[in-house]
């Protein structure tokens, strides 16, 4: 395996460490199981456009598909934010 540097504020460190150990894992195995995962909001091309065709059918034509894509970005991007903003204030997701 190959050795890589990254530097964390004090206050960053003993929120791993608390993480880490509440996770039964070292601080390394947790920031790399971390920065291999990918968050739940990340979909590719496909998994986005058929959610956005379901969000589509659940609306039965009240919304037209321009305005259900936008919702559908929208409550994405806000998830992801969310979720970003939980882990740097170390809160579980609400």
């Amino acid at each position: 395996m190959q050795e890589i540097k990254v530097r964390f504020e004090p206050a960053d460190l003993t929120a791993l460490d608390q993480q880490a150990a509440a996770a039964g894992t070292s601080r390394s195995a947790f920031i790399r199981n971390k920065a291999l995962s990918l968050p739940v909001a990340r979909l590719n091309t496909v998994e986005y456009h058929a959610l956005v065709a379901d969000a589509v059918s659940a609306m039965r034509g009240d919304l037209p598909r321009q305005q259900v894509e936008y919702l559908v970005a929208y409550v994405i991007t806000r998830l992801d934010q969310h979720s970003r903003q939980a882990v740097a204030g170390h809160q579980p997701l609400a």
